[in-house]
């Protein structure tokens, strides 16, 4: 079945009439001429083979068959337009859905949002934090924050930051097995994250230590970074972390550097929204500004 549409615009012009019960009025409505609107329903009637019009003295109404079409066309248009609606750029005033990995949101972003709200207090911000990225087109996020690199020609990407990954561990435990080299740290729990790039061997590999073959060595693996600065805040083991996302613990002392190399590969934070979203200006604002304070962050 052909869902082609003939005749849109002798639609269109019979729609308002059959509303305003007068050409004029729809010529003025349609801001065209009164003889456009009466040729387009010359038009369609033609077409459909039936009268859609009748006059009673100097009053015009509508056939049965053109109360029929009207009807149809009402409802066709008012979806029309709601559609056209629900993609037309939106003002910058409005509800903006973010979405980042647990440890970024809570971590880095949360802390600083109230300084965007005090800019732009048109805007809603609702922050959704999971370690599952959301289709950025699917309308549920408008930006999506997390260490994937971005291959949606249709998305754009901007890197928010890049970060050394450390070993850090709480002073109490540095008291206890008072570390002097990295074979120091096989003493106590190593706990990790589930990334292939951030684990302990890699570390330990790039020490040219080979030692993590042994089954006495204890283990931990996390799920999210946040859960792995909760662990070594509480004396449980030393983690390898991000540096951004505990360096006002460093500062304070609250947690230490448990060895001065870093992993080799550092992990980068990017942001990702659609191009054709009808958000932009509201992207664009929240965009700007996480980007001019990823230092003032820790980032």
């Amino acid at each position: 079945m052909s869902h082609r549409v003939t005749h849109l615009k002798a639609s269109h012009y019979f729609s308002v009439a059959s509303q305003t019960l007068s050409y004029t009025k729809a010529a003025e409505q349609l801001n065209v001429s009164q003889a456009a609107v009466s040729q387009q329903i010359r038009l369609l009637e033609e077409y459909l083979g039936v009268s859609l019009f009748y006059r009673v003295g100097r009053e015009m109404r509508l056939t049965v068959h053109g109360q029929e079409l009207a009807l149809h066309l009402t409802q066709a248009f008012e979806h029309v337009s709601k559609g056209l609606e629900s993609v037309k750029l939106e003002p910058l005033e409005g509800t903006l859905r973010v979405s980042g990995l647990q440890s970024f949101v809570s971590l880095c972003l949360m802390p600083k949002l109230w300084r965007f709200s005090d800019l732009y207090p048109g805007v809603n911000v609702k922050l959704f934090s999971s370690d599952e990225r959301e289709d950025i087109h699917s309308g549920k996020v408008d930006v999506i924050i997390d260490n994937h690199k971005n291959t949606d020609s249709n998305a754009e990407q901007a890197l928010l930051l890049s970060s050394e990954v450390i070993p850090v561990f709480s002073p109490a435990l540095a008291k206890r097995i008072g570390v002097q080299q990295p074979t120091d740290l096989l003493r106590c729990w190593l706990i990790q994250v589930d990334l292939p790039q951030y684990r302990w061997r890699t570390w330990f590999n790039e020490q040219q230590i080979s030692a993590l073959n042994s089954d006495n060595l204890l283990w931990a693996e996390v799920t999210s970074w946040y859960m792995g600065i909760s662990a070594v805040k509480a004396g449980h083991g030393v983690f390898l972390c991000p540096r951004f996302m505990v360096q006002k613990e460093l500062d304070e002392g609250s947690l230490l550097q448990a060895y001065p190399k870093a992993l080799n590969t550092p992990i980068e934070f990017y942001l990702c929204y659609a191009k054709s979203s009808p958000r932009k200006k509201r992207i664009q604002s929240f965009v700007d500004w996480l980007l001019a304070i990823d230092n003032q962050c820790g980032c």
